[in-house]
């Protein structure tokens, strides 16, 4: 009878060890399994996520002419835009282009020295003239985006406001001042009986709104490759534009200011490809 009681024992171990074995494989094969394929839910950013990006053209240029055996293939980062986003829930976000293009320029040069050739014409002596050129360029986009699909290609739609501001003058120096006994002094930027002084193109502001689409491609976790198309309807309001200047009215030294265009006004209603970002633009989210 014991032997009979422990033979039924041991059965059932067994039995309970083999489903418990057979239980482990099964969770380890579904785990391999989703190892390998990933829900979207596991690449695309979650709310709270912060993205960056940056149109990914030049790199593919530079990607394909290294694998073409290019010569001279250089990488050409000419868009100084930065794409930034905030994913407020799991599908839609906030996003935000910039673009900052500041310059300022000087540009200096010799010229003969007009007082010292009148003492002697075999003066080689130099002045100095001066140019700075300041140009500012400031664009600004604001959007909302909400997101559709599950897997890894994801499409979305949203609408942007764009604002920018824009402005451009020139200064001029002279080393060689204009007076009776010099009224057309030696000058690297210009001459005549009249010298500029400063010129001012005016600012210019521009207000726009948009709507756009595209889709995104998650190549692995938060980072994906994308491109977008839209419409865009916009406005333009340039400012006037002046110059200063200086001159001799006979015995006299002058200075003084003009207009010399009243300003503009543009409308314009668009497709465009890219939208906001980038022709195909690269994202990372973390």
């Amino acid at each position: 009878m014991k032997l009979y009681s422990t033979t039924i024992l041991l059965c059932l171990f067994a039995g309970s060890a083999m489903a418990q074995g057979d239980y482990q494989a099964d969770a380890a094969q579904e785990q391999e399994v989703q190892k390998i394929v990933k829900p979207v839910s596991q690449l695309a950013p979650k709310a709270g996520d912060f993205g960056i990006g940056f149109d990914a053209t030049p790199f593919l240029y530079y990607l394909g002419n290294a694998f073409n055996g290019t010569e001279d293939n250089s990488l050409n980062l000419n868009d100084n835009t930065l794409y930034f986003r905030y994913f407020l829930s799991d599908n839609s976000a906030a996003r935000v282009a910039l673009r900052i293009n500041s310059t300022k320029e000087v540009d200096n040069r010799y010229v003969s020295d007009d007082a010292a050739f009148m003492e002697d014409p075999l003066s080689q002596n130099k002045v100095e003239d001066r140019a700075i050129y300041s140009r500012n360029n400031y664009e600004l986009k604001l959007g909302y985006q909400v997101f559709r699909g599950e897997n890894r290609l994801r499409g979305f739609f949203g609408a942007d406001l764009f604002l920018g501001y824009s402005k451009e003058n020139n200064e001029y120096e002279y080393g060689n001042q204009m007076t009776v006994l010099n009224p057309i002094p030696t000058s690297a930027f210009g001459s005549g009986a009249e010298r500029q002084l400063t010129r001012n193109y005016g600012s210019e502001f521009s207000v726009g709104v948009g709507a756009f689409t595209g889709a995104e491609y998650y190549f692995m976790s938060k980072a994906c490759l994308g491109v977008e198309l839209g419409l865009l309807y916009g406005q333009s309001f340039e400012g006037q534009s002046n110059e200063s200047y200086e001159t001799m009215v006979e015995s006299i030294y002058v200075t003084g200011d003009r207009e010399f265009s009243p300003g503009d006004r543009d409308r314009h209603l668009q497709t465009s490809m890219p939208s906001a970002y980038g022709n195909l633009y690269l994202m990372i989210h973390f």
